[in-house]
């Protein structure tokens, strides 16, 4: 061993300025990154339950989805602060992980952490309800920063919604986890998935809007009753698919828990863009306004009377549509077993994959059979 090898301790001891902007980087990647490995391990360890014949309901579910999330997110910025604090000469404490995308820091006011309760949970108030349609309520709701709510940009962005029963007087933000020790199972503050329609930073207002499904379930119940100064309580943001600048032409399927997603995905696209969007909703008087590109062609599709999610005429809308050509982006979300069956027609027309999302974005739980239009 050379004597440079040897006191160089296998490689030049460089000591690195540590600038805000690398380190930020650093510990967003690492929470990011934390975030995916914990959910991965935690899906793999429910799909050997099942396996062996055990299984957790959906809330169960999304709830160690979103535990293990968060865990494997603290543990890796944990990691990641102590190696940059013994790497990194900086007169500055590291600071807390933001997301700062790829191009700039962001202003002080977003640099605030997402959440200060400790439950990740955001609360809100609601400001106004809006009905859309017989079947549609949006709700706006607002807070001094958001209660510290971060957009991830995404056009599927949605948030987990917590609901619990009024009779119960519970304060927001829920501590679940001594909510479970001391309250029956039915009456701990439950959780729907949602998207976010829109958000004005100016006016610190977010929209979100609800299906009235008359079926008693929590979300349609809350939404039915809701008035000025309820709580609204959402977790951060998620969400994966990102539209794609290269097309040249979009499709889009959804019936109504999925047409605010594809909403939202509508009014992110170029104004000259092109291509359809199949809307599934009860009939004519269902029908609401949707800002949209001129070149991108709404058909409204009827069910008729008949229950949702028992009916194929998203999915014979669907059949009907020509090949496109494979510059083409597909953004579907719908019942379960319609997405299904659109993700099998999707692709047969060989498009990138990155270009194509189809969300199952609720289950029929209900044995109702599917049902041609009269």
């Amino acid at each position: 061993m050379s004597k440079h090898h040897k006191h160089s301790r296998y490689g030049p001891q460089l000591v690195v300025e540590a600038p805000e902007h690398f380190t930020l980087q650093v510990l967003n990647q690492a929470e990011k990154s934390g975030a995916k490995a914990g959910a991965k391990i935690a899906k793999r360890a429910l799909k050997n339950a099942r396996g062996s014949g055990a299984e957790l309901n959906a809330l169960q579910t999304d709830e160690l989805l979103l535990a293990a999330q968060q865990a494997g997110a603290a543990a890796a910025i944990a990691a990641a602060r102590r190696v940059l604090g013994k790497s990194l000469r900086s007169k500055e404490p590291i600071p807390q992980v933001i997301d700062i995308g790829d191009t700039s820091l962001r202003s002080e006011r977003e640099r605030t952490p997402s959440t200060n309760n400790g439950f990740g949970q955001h609360v809100l108030v609601v400001k106004r309800v809006e009905n859309l349609s017989p079947e549609m309520i949006r709700v706006i709701a607002g807070a001094k920063q958001l209660a510290g709510y971060r957009p991830n940009g995404k056009a599927d962005q949605y948030v987990k919604v917590f609901f619990a029963d009024p009779a119960l007087a519970l304060n927001a933000p829920y501590d679940l986890k001594t909510l479970r020790r001391s309250l029956p199972r039915e009456q701990v503050p439950c959780t729907r998935s949602y998207t976010i329609r829109w958000i004005d930073q100016e006016a610190e207002e977010l929209a979100i809007d609800f299906v009235l499904h008359g079926d008693g379930g929590p979300g349609s119940a809350w939404a039915a009753t809701a008035k000025p100064g309820d709580p609204l309580v959402i977790s951060e943001s998620r969400g994966k698919f990102s539209l794609s600048g290269r097309v040249d032409n979009y499709v889009f399927a959804a019936d109504e828990a999925g047409i605010p997603a594809v909403s939202v995905a509508m009014g992110m696209l170029r104004s000259d863009a092109k291509g359809v969007a199949l809307l599934e909703v009860d009939g004519p008087e269902s029908e609401f306004d949707i800002d949209h590109p001129s070149g991108i062609e709404l058909r409204w599709v009827h069910r008729n009377g008949l229950h949702p999610g028992t009916s194929d005429v998203l999915v014979n809308a669907f059949s009907l549509l020509a090949p496109p050509n494979t510059s083409t982006s597909v953004m579907v979300h719908a019942e379960r077993s319609t997405a299904k069956t659109i993700s099998h027609m999707a692709n047969r027309w060989e498009l990138n994959k990155r270009d194509v999302h189809v969300s199952s974005y609720w289950t029929l739980r209900t044995k109702r059979p599917r049902t041609q239009p009269q």
